[in-house]
C-alpha cells in the first residue's frame, strides 16, 4: 500500500473545500497540525472564517495547531454572479494578484518546511491555471513535502504530472442545482 502525499479535489461542482475542511477538521482533531492557505478570499468574505478562527485559536485538549493564511485581493462582487476570485477583475490579472498568490505559495512552502501534517492549499490549482503562478515554482514549492505531510489541493483541474504523482484524486460532479448559493451552507 502506498502511503499519502498528494491529495486532489478536483471538478466544477460544489464540495471540493467541503470536503478539504472535513479532512482538516480530522486532522486537528487527532492531534496533526495543519496549515490551510485560501488564494481566492479572505476571512470576512468566507462563512467559514470564524470557526475556522476559533480552531487555530484553540490551544490544548489534545488538538493539533492549525494555522490559516488568506491571500487574495478583496474584490468582493467581481467574479461571476459576484463571487469573489481574485482573478477576475474587470481589468484582468494584476501585479497585485500575482504578489498574493506568490504569498500564498510562500505559506505553503513554509508549511512543507515546517513539516506540517496536512498542507491544504484552497484553489491553489485554479491561481496557477489562470496564470498567477509559474507551474516550475509551484512544482519545486511541492518537491518540499516529506513524508508524512499530506498536501491537499482543491481546483477545477489539475495538469497531469500533478496527477500523475497524487495519490488520491476526488471529483464533484453537479448532478443537480438548488440556484444559488446559500451563504453558511455553500459559500
Amino acid at each position: 500500500m502506498q502511503e499519502e502525499r498528494i491529495r486532489l479535489y478536483l471538478g466544477t461542482a460544489c464540495g471540493k473545500s467541503t470536503a478539504t475542511f472535513g479532512v482538516l477538521v480530522r486532522a486537528i482533531s487527532t492531534g496533526k497540525n495543519a496549515s490551510l492557505v485560501f488564494f481566492d478570499k479572505m476571512e470576512g468574505n468566507s462563512s467559514e472564517g470564524r470557526a475556522l478562527r476559533l480552531l487555530a485559536g484553540h490551544e490544548g485538549d489534545g488538538l493539533g495547531r492549525l494555522t490559516i493564511n488568506y491571500t487574495g485581493v478583496n474584490r468582493i462582487g467581481t467574479g461571476p454572479g459576484g463571487s469573489f476570485r481574485l482573478y477576475s477583475s474587470p481589468n484582468g490579472i494584476l501585479p497585485e494578484d500575482r504578489e498574493a498568490a506568490r504569498e500564498g505559495l510562500g505559506y505553503i512552502r513554509a508549511a512543507l518546511e515546517r513539516g506540517d501534517d496536512l498542507v491544504v492549499g484552497d484553489e491553489l490549482l485554479d491561481v496557477a491555471r489562470v496564470g498567477l503562478l509559474d507551474w516550475d515554482e509551484v512544482k519545486e514549492t511541492f518537491a518540499r513535502r516529506k513524508d508524512p505531510t499530506v498536501l491537499v489541493l482543491t481546483g477545477r483541474r489539475a495538469p497531469d504530472w500533478l496527477m500523475k504523482e497524487a495519490t488520491t484524486i476526488s471529483t464533484t460532479t453537479q448532478l443537480k442545482h438548488h440556484g444559488r448559493a446559500i451563504e453558511g451552507l455553500d459559500c
